[in-house]
C-alpha cells in the first residue's frame, strides 16, 4: 500500500457538542431530557391538583366544623337551660382536621382554642414539609364566625378558620413517595436502556471496524451476523460488498499484471528490434566509414582531405547515434535482464551510476536473492533502483546512497530499500512522473511501497514485491558490495 502523498476525502463532520457524542450517549441524553420534562409537567400538575384539593378540603372542613359547633352549642344550651358557657365549648369540640377553632370574647380576646386532630395525635407532620413546597400549595384561608349566646345575650364568638398544613403534609408525603418510586423506576429503565443500547450498537462499532479494514485494503475481513434482524441485513450486505471488492481487486491485479507483462513484452520486442536491426546497420555504417577513411588516407588531393573531414564528422555523429541507441536500449529494457542474474544486473546499474558520478559513494547489499524472478519482477526492481538513485542524485544531491535487496518470508516477497543522505523530500514538492510510474508498476504487481525521511537527513524508500514460487530460481546466498 502506498503511503506517500495519500489524500483522503472526508465529508462534512459535525464537530458540535452534540455531534461529538456517541449514539448511545445521545439516546440516553434524549431519554433523560424527556423524563425531566415529564417530571416537570407532573410536578406542575401535582401542585395544581394539590391546590384545588387543599381548597376543597379546607372549605369542606370549615363547613363541617361550622355545623359541629352549631350543633354542640344547641346541645349545650338544651342541657344547661338555654345558655352556653364559653368555657364548656372547647371540651366538646375536638378531633377536627384542616381547621382551627378559636373561642373569643366580645373584645376579641382568645379565651380558648379547641384542640385539633393533629394536636390530639401528638405528631406535627407539617414540620417535615419544605417551606418552598408549602408556599406553592398554600391557598387563601376560609374563615367563618359563629356567635355564642348566653341568656339571650351574645357573650362571644367561635371563629373557625381553615388550616391547609395538614393537607399540604399529606400531599408532600404522597408526592415524596411517588417521586422516590418514579426515580427508582427511571434509574432502572435507564440502566436497562444503557445495556440494551450497548448490545444493539455493538454491531455498529463492529461495522465501523470492518469499514476501516476495507479502507486499509483488507477485503478478506468478514463480520459475524448480529441477532438484530435489521443490523443483520446491513452486515450481510457488508460481507457481500467485501467479497465483491476482493474479487474486483483480484481481477484488477490480474489485469494490471497482464498489462505490465504486455508492456514488458512490447518493450522487449522494441529493444530486440533496435538491437538486432539498428545495431547491425550502425555497425555497417561504421565499417564503411572506416573503409572510406582508409582509402582517403592514401590520397593526397585537396578534395580527398575535405572528404576525409566529412567522414570524420559522420563518424562522430555515428558515435552519438550508437551511444543514444545504447542509452535508449537501457531505458527501454536492459538486454542483460533475463540472461544475467538479477544481482549482477543491479550491480552493473550501480557501477554505471558510479562511472558517471565518481564523487558519490554507492553501496549494494544483496541477501538470498535468486537468479531470476520473471520479467515483470526483475524489470520492476531494476526501474525502482534506477528511479530512486536518479532522484537521490538529481534532486536530493546525495553523497552516499545505499541499496539493499533481499528475499524474505521463505521466498514470499522481495524487499528493496534505497537510502540516501540527501536533502530529503521538500514540504512543497509533488511526486514526479518517475514516482508515479513506480507506484503504478508496484501496484500492478500487488506490492507496496513507503517513502519516509531518515535522521539526521535524507530519504529512504522501501518497496515490497510479492514473489510467486514458480517465478524464482534457486536463491544464491551471496552478498555483493560496491563503493
Amino acid at each position: 500500500m502506498t503511503t506517500f502523498a495519500s489524500d483522503s476525502v472526508a465529508g462534512a463532520v459535525d464537530y458540535s457538542f452534540w455531534g461529538r457524542r456517541s449514539l448511545r450517549w445521545q439516546v440516553m441524553a434524549a431519554v433523560i431530557v424527556i423524563n425531566l420534562c415529564a417530571a416537570l409537567v407532573a410536578f406542575v400538575v401535582v401542585i395544581l391538583n394539590a391546590q384545588r384539593a387543599t381548597r376543597l378540603e379546607m372549605l369542606s372542613s370549615v363547613a363541617i366544623a361550622e355545623r359541629l359547633v352549631q350543633e354542640t352549642a344547641e346541645r349545650l344550651a338544651e342541657t344547661v337551660g338555654g345558655s352556653v358557657s364559653l368555657t364548656q365549648l372547647p371540651l366538646h369540640i375536638t378531633g377536627l382536621r384542616h381547621v382551627r377553632i378559636h373561642i373569643e370574647d366580645l373584645s376579641g380576646k382568645i379565651i380558648a382554642e379547641a384542640p385539633s386532630a393533629s394536636d390530639a395525635g401528638g405528631e406535627d407532620e407539617t414540620d417535615e414539609v419544605p417551606g418552598w413546597f408549602a408556599d406553592l400549595v398554600t391557598v387563601d384561608r376560609a374563615e367563618t364566625a359563629i356567635p355564642v349566646v348566653e341568656n339571650g345575650k351574645t357573650v362571644g364568638v367561635v371563629r373557625i378558620s381553615g388550616e391547609a398544613s395538614d393537607e399540604i403534609a399529606e400531599v408532600w408525603s404522597d408526592m415524596s413517595d411517588l417521586a422516590l418510586l418514579a426515580a427508582a423506576v427511571n434509574i432502572t429503565i435507564l440502566a436497562a436502556l444503557y445495556l440494551v443500547l450497548g448490545r444493539l450498537l455493538q454491531p455498529l462499532q463492529t461495522l465501523s471496524t470492518g469499514l476501516h479494514e476495507l479502507e486499509e485494503g483488507r477485503f478478506d475481513h468478514r463480520l459475524p451476523l448480529p441477532r438484530v434482524r435489521e443490523l443483520a441485513r446491513i452486515v450481510d450486505r457488508f460481507n457481500a460488498l467485501s467479497a465483491a471488492l476482493r474479487m474486483a481487486r483480484q481481477d484488477n491485479l490480474r489485469l494490471n499484471e497482464r498489462l505490465v507483462r504486455v508492456q514488458d513484452d512490447e518493450r522487449r520486442q522494441i529493444a530486440a528490434d533496435l538491437h538486432d536491426e539498428l545495431g547491425p546497420c550502425l555497425f555497417g555504417l561504421r565499417a564503411n566509414l572506416e573503409s572510406i577513411g582508409r582509402v582517403l588516407g592514401r590520397l593526397e588531393s585537396d578534395p580527398a582531405r575535405r572528404i576525409g573531414e566529412r567522414v570524420a564528422t559522420m563518424s562522430e555523429i555515428l558515435d552519438r547515434v550508437q551511444e543514444g541507441n545504447r542509452s535508449l536500449l537501457r531505458r527501454i529494457r536492459p538486454m542483460a535482464l533475463g540472461h544475467v542474474p538479477l544481482a549482477a544486473v543491479i550491480a552493473e546499474l550501480l557501477a554505471d551510476f558510479e562511472r558517471h558520478s565518481p564523487d558519490r559513494q554507492f553501496r549494494l547489499s544483496l541477501e538470498n536473492v535468486a537468479e531470476h524472478y520473471g520479467d515483470s519482477i526483475e524489470i520492476t526492481v531494476y526501474r525502482c533502483v534506477q528511479e530512486a538513485v536518479t532522484n537521490a542524485l538529481r534532486h536530493g544531491q546525495a553523497s552516499r546512497i545505499a541499496v539493499s535487496l533481499r528475499e524474505e518470508a521463505a521466498g514470499v516477497c522481495l524487499r528493496l530499500a534505497v537510502e540516501d543522505d540527501g536533502l530529503g523530500l521538500q514540504p512543497d514538492s509533488t511526486p514526479g512522473f518517475g514516482l508515479i510510474g513506480i507506484e503504478e508498476r508496484i501496484g500492478a504487481l500487488g506490492g507496496g511501497w513507503h517513502l519516509a525521511p531518515v535522521a539526521p537527513r535524507g530519504m529512504r524508500i522501501e518497496i515490497t514485491l510479492p514473489v510467486r514460487p514458480d517465478n524464482a530460481a534457486p536463491a544464491s546466498n551471496e552478498r555483493a558490495k560496491t563503493s
